[in-house]
């Protein structure tokens, strides 16, 4: 039993390595077998779906816990303490790093085919269910409720893209804490 777990992760790791240094397209089944020293059979035994299912396993393995992060904060008592909380804790996961390991994503993204993309489409909505239900114990407005979760969404995953994949840090000048308190108080003021 021992051999077959770390024989599955040892195709996690590899493939990993290999999605994020040529790509996912440019990764062959065979490549990642070869590279863990194992068959092509063995690795279809421990992901029936071969590549697909290997490309949902990795990011799975690899990205941030975005619901995690929501879930952190689901004791918060105001829309501006979930705010804060919620961003606080996406900025030490990147400041981690984590989502280096996802860059690759970004970029193969647009070779993805519809069912691939689909697969990512679906783990964004359950992220993106999870926020909106917190935002709806503050706010009754759906319209507004939409908004507020489509602000931090575009925030959060244009600060990983700014400062962890273009590594603006060293330029652009904005401490994180006060960035997210002056982000929160704008999102939940007049609550």
């Amino acid at each position: 039993m021992t051999e077959r777990i770390n024989r599955r992760d040892q195709i996690i790791t590899v493939a990993s390595r290999l999605f994020m240094a040529q790509g996912y397209h440019a990764t062959s089944v065979r490549q990642i077998a070869e590279e863990v020293g194992c068959t092509e059979a063995a690795l279809y035994y421990h992901f029936k779906e071969g590549k697909r299912e290997l490309l949902e396993t990795v990011v799975l393995c690899n990205a941030p816990d975005l619901i995690g992060s929501v879930e952190t904060c689901a004791d918060a008592a105001s829309l501006y303490d979930f705010i804060v909380c919620f961003m606080s804790d996406l900025a030490a996961k990147a400041a981690t790093r984590l989502s280096e390991k996802m860059r690759w994503l970004m970029a193969e993204f647009p070779k993805l085919t519809e069912d691939e993309r689909g697969l990512l489409n679906t783990k964004h909505r359950v992220f993106r269910d999870a926020l909106v239900g917190q935002i709806r114990r503050f706010v009754a407005d759906e319209v507004e409720v939409q908004f507020i979760a489509s602000t931090l969404v575009l925030t959060l995953f244009g600060y990983s893209h700014m400062v962890v994949t273009i590594d603006t840090s060293h330029y652009i000048n904005v401490e994180m804490g006060e960035f997210i308190t002056m982000l929160a108080d704008r999102l939940a003021r007049g609550r």
